[in-house]
């Protein structure tokens, strides 16, 4: 009877030594990833409730980022550093946010992706996809998704100021192409 709880305690502890260090692998690849990541280009669908936009998004750390939606409106987001422009080029018209109050300030900074893979274990792992979860001082969660056997980052998640599912999906990544800060200038009004 003993013998029998010897051996399953060793194969629990056994199989628990190689969860973590399994976990522990997929941290470090992680990390040695985004640490080497400079730039991002990519086509994305982005899901807000029961609306699917789709566009090509430019993302340089830290802090900037321009994605160009293919809609009617001609939307267009961009983060210089300090603020994200909403701008509807058809209704020559810029909407203004402050990049600390919005989920981008997260995405968009290297260092909190870092820190919140280093200080936690992955929220949920399945055979594509490594989920992290991180809650914010509002109680607002944001889950970062990345590919497990690339390391790649695939997505995004969150819950807008309406209450809507916000999910954003990278498809046909490309990384550390060459992108001038230029690129991230938000433009006036009047030349819209």
């Amino acid at each position: 009877m003993i013998k029998k709880k010897n051996i399953i305690f060793l194969i629990l502890f056994f199989f628990f030594l190689f969860l973590n260090n399994s976990q522990a692998s997929l941290q470090e690849k992680l990390i040695l990833k985004m640490k080497e990541t400079e730039t991002l280009s990519f086509n994305f669908v982005q899901k807000i409730a029961d609306n699917k936009e789709v566009g090509i998004c430019f993302i340089k750390y830290p802090l900037l980022m321009k994605c160009n939606y293919k809609n009617e409106k001609k939307k267009i987001i961009i983060s210089n550093g300090k603020t994200v422009a909403v701008i509807k080029k058809k209704y020559k018209k810029i909407y203004y946010y402050p990049l600390k109050s919005t989920p981008l300030f997260t995405i968009l900074e290297k260092e909190k992706i870092l820190n919140l893979i280093k200080n936690n274990n992955p929220t949920k792992i399945d055979s594509k996809i490594i989920q992290y979860e991180l809650i914010d001082k509002n109680s607002k969660i944001l889950k970062l998704f990345f590919d497990k056997i690339t390391f790649e980052f695939k997505g995004w998640e969150t819950i807008d100021a309406y209450s809507n599912v916000v999910s954003f999906s990278i498809n046909n990544l490309k990384e550390n192409i060459q992108i001038n800060n230029n690129f991230f200038k938000i433009p006036k009004e009047e030349d819209l």
